[in-house]
Formats: structure tokens, sequence, C-alpha cells
């Protein structure tokens, strides 16, 4: 009998808000190109950031644990399938424009290898020097289909996903402590943020069996291998700090499910599923707003004025988007599945009228 994964909506809108993280930390630099302002590096998103990875291993757990388990195959296409087109779409956006209006772009150097690379979420050393793709924000879609690949593995070789990732990147993470100056492009994922996902995961099969001591002592060797490498890389006070935020951000979000988490309601749940739309095309969208509103507003109002109209304009776009683009392409490109599981009704077949016992039915909160 096939059990759905149970839902939760806290993390549906904590998906929202570290995306917004990630705007926020951005708009000091289209300010300073606009208006002259300090562009100040706000940390918000490296926060968002460690989120993000952190609610992707989250989600792994929940759809690998349910029953059936789900196939590799099947893992691996719904993966792709929910992040490759919308990001190649954006990556065409800024491409036309490197051709078309270079002089609107802030960095317009490039290549038609380190394109390539970027194209396939491999690491490339751009004409800055900097190992980062052209669309810049996409450096964290490398790292996601690096985390990915190790699921699909543990699902081929029927282990448990949690059981592999976590040498692995246990390993990559102390790997990244002794990196020299100028390391090879292929040594990009040699880097700790790898450990958001293990915090992830943790968090994810404690959702499911309520095994709370074992869940803290996995955070704790968690956070004792991001701090342990962190301080021997040199990494600032703040920085040490961003793992055992997002645990307990999203530790908070899941426990805090019953009580206020199924309140997030439609607009809750539209807003994380725009959330990955909002993370791809704010750096289109907001530096659009942010110039309109430059040319407008020319006195002290203008920066406030940007900031707001920027927010709004991404966050309304990236919900046009997920709305017109994103959710069309993914249901047309999951609407065939060629590897169902054995007992699994054909796709369209009419669903089997069982008796359900009365009473309440409960989830996984």
């Amino acid at each position: 009998m096939s059990v759905p994964r149970p839902s939760f909506g806290g993390v549906q809108v904590l998906r929202f808000v570290a995306a917004l993280l990630v705007v926020c930390a951005h708009l000091p630099i289209y300010l300073h190109a606009r208006f002259g302002t300090p562009a100040s590096d706000l940390p918000t998103g490296q926060v968002g950031v460690t989120v993000f990875f952190s609610i992707s291993g989250f989600v792994a757990v929940l759809v690998t644990q349910r029953t059936p388990r789900p196939s590799w195959r099947d893992f691996l296409r719904r993966r792709l399938v929910r992040i490759l087109p919308l990001a190649w779409a954006v990556m065409t956006v800024k491409l036309a424009m490197l051709v078309v209006a270079p002089q609107a772009l802030e960095r317009a150097a490039t290549s038609p290898g380190y394109i390539v690379l970027s194209y396939l979420f491999l690491p490339g050393r751009g004409p800055n020097g900097v190992v980062e793709p052209f669309y810049t924000v996409t450096w964290t879609l490398s790292f996601e289909l690096l985390f990915y690949l190790v699921v699909t593995i543990a699902l081929a070789a029927r282990i448990d996903p949690f059981r592999l990732a976590t040498p692995v990147f246990v390993a990559l993470a102390v790997l990244s402590a002794v990196r020299g100056r100028g390391w090879p492009s292929w040594q990009f994922h040699a880097n700790r943020w790898v450990l958001c996902f293990l915090v992830g995961m943790a968090i994810g099969t404690w959702a499911l069996d309520r095994a709370t001591r074992r869940l803290v002592l996995r955070l704790a060797a968690i956070t004792a291998v991001w701090t342990a490498v962190g301080i021997v890389a040199g990494a600032s006070a703040p920085s040490l700090s961003l793992l055992p935020l997002a645990a307990l951000v999203l530790s908070a979000t899941v426990a805090g499910e019953r009580s206020w988490g199924r309140r997030a309601g439609p607009v809750g749940r539209t807003l994380g599923d725009a959330s990955y739309a909002l993370y791809l095309t704010h750096p289109i969208v907001a530096p659009a707003a942010v110039a309109v509103v430059a040319a407008v507003v020319s006195d002290a109002r203008g920066p406030v004025v940007a900031v707001v109209g920027a927010m709004s304009a991404a966050v309304v776009a990236s919900v046009v988007v997920w709305f017109a683009f994103d959710r069309p392409v993914i249901r047309l490109l999951q609407r065939r599945r060629p590897d169902r599981q054995p007992g699994e009704p054909p796709q369209g077949a009419a669903p089997t009228r069982r008796r359900h016992r009365r009473g309440r039915s409960t989830r996984a909160g």
C-alpha cells in the first residue's frame, strides 16, 4: 500500500524566507550600482543558503523513506525535472542579455567553455578568476545536484542515503580545510556547506521516528565537524554559527508543525513553491526594479523605495513564473512515469475504493 509522505506547511514558509534572505543580501549591490549607497555585505544570503541546503536534506529523507520506496531512476528524474528547466531558462535569459545588452550586466566577460560548464553545473573558473558559474546564484545547484547524485547512488545500492551521505560529505568538509590558495576548480565541492544536507537529513529522520536522543547526537557531531573545519580554515565567528542556526531554525519549524505549521494556508504553500523561482529570477528582476525606481525617484527616498519595489517585484515575479512556467513544465515532464512501482496503478487509472476507519487522520509533524 502506498503511504503518502507527510506535509509540512511550516517548512514551505521557511523555504520562502530563506529565498527572501538571499534577495536581501544582494539588494545592497543593486542599490550601490544605481544610488551610490554603501555596498555592504549582508550575511543574510549565507543564512538563506544553509537553510536551503538543510531543507533539501530534510525533503530527501521524506521522499526516500515513504512506502513504496521510490526507485533511483524515479528519484533522480523528479529532482532533475524540478531543478533543470527553470535554471536553464534563466541562464539563457542572461546569455541573451550578454549578447544584446552587456552593459546592463555586472559581469559581462565570459568564454564559450565557461558557459558550457555553467550549463552543466560543473565548476569552472571564470574570466575574473573566481570558480563560479556565469549565472552566479546557480553555484548552489552544483551542490544540490551532488547531493542528489549521492542519494541516487544510495537508492540504487539499497543503502540508507543518510549512511552513504555522511562519510562522503564529512570527507569533503574535512578536505576543504586543507585546500591551499589557488586551488583547482575540480575541488569546488570540497566545502563544509555540504554538512548542511546532513543536518536536514537528521531532522527529516527525526520527523519520521521521533528519536530525539539520536537527533541530538547527530546534530552535535555534525556541528562539531563544521566548527572544527571552520576553525582550521580560519572562518569567522558569524560563519561558524551558520550551521547551528540552520539546524535550530529547521528543527523548531518541524517540531512546531502541529501548532502553527498548518496555518501556512494556500498563500504560504504557494510562496514556498515559488521560492525556487524567487531564488533564480531575482538577479534579473530586482536590479531591473531598482533601475526603474532610480529613473523615477531621484531624491533621498530613492533607496528606500527601491528596496520595497525590488523585493515586491521579485516576489510577484516568482509567483508568476511558478504558475506560468515552472509548474506547467514540471507537470508536463513528470506526466510519464516509466518505472512504476510494483502494485502501483497505472497513471490515469481510477483509484481503488476502500473503506477508511472513522476518526481523525494524523500526519507526522
